[in-house]
């Protein structure tokens, strides 16, 4: 029986409370290293392909192919829905990327979408037109949703990429000690500077499943912000 005073606390609410402790426990070291992973990618873009122009379609044509299965001439809704389509793989694409231990693969997800945007900037430039008005209306009403989206995805895949080596390094550990039992030979005292006896979280992490976790952030954070940004992308930016 709750307390008296007290609210049930709602199935959603609790969700995107332990959301929030996932943010600060694991995922915002990560963002942040997206986020600074993204920045890079458009400067390097920009940079680049305003040197270099002549590259420019070569590259426009490359990201256009990668968006050939979006049709701009269809109504707002079916836009928004094969845009959303789109960009969720993508997310997911960049999630599953994080299975592979301590390669941080993710990363390169912010990367590309950074070249893309300075390449944008870039072509904008060389055909005089108003780039603050493109990155005003055509980029920032649902690129801020997008692009949150894309970053917290990367963070996901940064997390599992590490918590899986963190696991495989310490079932090596097992392994190896278990060989040596077998063989006889002393197991050597443990490194007090070894990170994985000296992680905080070491103990409780190993209880938890990381992939359930991201599995549960993506469903409730990079989807529905996905969602929001293709129907401002389907419905509202082609009016801008």
């Amino acid at each position: 029986m709750l307390p008296a005073g007290a609210r049930p606390t709602g199935l959603l609410r609790r969700l995107y409370n332990d959301e929030l402790e996932a943010w600060r426990g694991h995922y915002r070291k990560y963002f942040k290293v997206a986020a600074r992973a993204l920045g890079a990618g458009f400067i390097i873009g920009f940079v680049y392909f305003l040197v270099q122009p002549g590259q420019e379609k070569r590259a426009l044509e490359f990201v256009l192919r990668s968006f050939k299965d979006i049709r701009l001439e269809g109504s707002p809704l079916v836009l928004a829905l094969t845009l959303f389509y789109h960009n969720a793989r993508a997310s997911a694409i960049a999630v599953i990327a994080g299975w592979v231990p301590f390669l941080f693969l993710p990363i390169l997800d912010p990367l590309f979408n950074g070249g893309v945007l300075g390449l944008l900037v870039s072509v904008t430039k060389h055909q005089g037109l108003d780039v603050p008005r493109l990155v005003l209306t055509k980029i920032l009403p649902h690129g801020i949703f997008e692009l949150t989206a894309v970053l917290y995805a990367t963070s996901l895949g940064l997390y599992l990429s590490e918590a899986k080596g963190k696991r495989a390094l310490a079932a090596w550990r097992k392994w190896r000690k278990k060989r040596r039992l077998r063989q006889g030979q002393p197991s050597p005292a443990p490194d007090p500077a070894n990170f994985l006896e000296t992680y905080p979280g070491r103990t409780a992490a190993e209880a938890e499943s990381p992939a359930l976790n991201v599995i549960r952030s993506f469903l409730l954070v990079v989807l529905p912000l996905l969602l929001i940004a293709a129907f401002i992308e389907g419905f509202i930016t082609p009016a801008l």
